[in-house]
């Protein structure tokens, strides 16, 4: 009997623990500084970027071949205008 009860309990763990998301919390953001203005850069992880400062949020579509890193940098450096 006791290793039925360890089976139901092992197996009701078990589905919480295999059933639950797999978001940890953390997000792929950056957080960077342009021209004093602190600048949020997220990747949502479908091809687009929601980018936020100076009291904007904007959400941005990779071009193809891009990746969230190289757009991040570019944005964190001034090589990419905030807005497009």
């Amino acid at each position: 009997m006791k290793k039925l009860m360890y089976l139901a309990v092992f197996s009701l763990a078990f589905g919480f623990t295999a059933c639950g998301s797999d978001d940890d919390g953390s997000s792929n953001c950056r957080e960077c500084s342009l021209l004093g203005v602190p600048i949020s850069v997220c990747d949502n992880g479908d091809g687009t970027i929601k980018v936020s400062g100076g009291g904007e949020t904007q959400t941005v579509t990779l071009e193809e071949g891009t990746t969230y890193d190289q757009y991040a940098d570019a944005l964190c450096s001034g090589t990419i205008p905030f807005g497009l």
